[in-house]
């Protein structure tokens, strides 16, 4: 069965679509085949509202958590619409637990608006997978679908700035691939008003 909603380390995480702005070379749904650990992440079809928040319920039975991400296969800003009541259902559950997006950072041009005031009256944080400081490096890196290309880097950038004015916890992440300037994104990081943080490659 497809997963929806599983722990992981401090966190519960919630897969709610598939759909993607990019295909980057280092994504795991690609090498793993949709799978990780015991999950599979492949989904038959977006879960309604309810149907993840039965999910989320069900992987933490009775636990607490200290977070809980939006973090599957695909980028969750295309479920905007529907962040609202997923927000307010995962504070009953999980009440006291911030609630982070981790995200390709497309979301505003996806929408074509400027959605990080949206996001900042539902979750606390946003994690944006920038991985590089060189916008042809972002387009080798991510390869962006067709209408993502041309401003795809710069709408990050937007985007990022966006979330910290907006008063959202932002950090720039970056994996560890080769031929990446790990302190140049650090510095741009900086320079935006984000914190900084490095991910290993599979």
């Amino acid at each position: 069965m497809p997963t929806v909603a599983y722990p992981f380390k401090k966190g519960l995480y919630l897969n709610i679509t598939n759909r993607c702005p990019t295909a980057c070379r280092f994504c795991i749904k690609r090498i793993l085949k949709w799978r990780f650990e015991r999950w599979d992440f492949r989904l038959r079809g977006e879960p309604t509202t309810a149907q993840i928040l039965a999910a989320s319920a069900a992987a933490a039975g009775r636990r607490s958590f200290a977070e809980v991400v939006f973090c599957g296969y695909g980028e969750s800003t295309y479920r905007l619409p529907d962040l609202p009541e997923l927000c307010r259902g995962l504070r009953r559950q999980q009440a006291g637990a911030r609630l982070r997006l981790n995200t390709i950072g497309l979301g505003s041009l996806i929408w074509g608006r400027d959605i990080a005031p949206e996001l900042a009256g539902l979750i606390d944080a946003a994690a944006v997978s920038l991985n590089t400081a060189d916008p042809e490096q972002w387009l080798a890196i991510h390869t962006p679908l067709k209408p993502f290309r041309a401003r795809g880097y710069e709408s990050v950038l937007g985007f990022i700035r966006s979330c910290v004015a907006a008063g959202l916890e932002t950090t720039v992440t970056a994996v560890k691939l080769p031929g990446t300037d790990l302190p140049a994104v650090r510095r741009l990081a900086s320079s935006l008003g984000a914190s900084f943080r490095s991910r290993p490659a599979l």
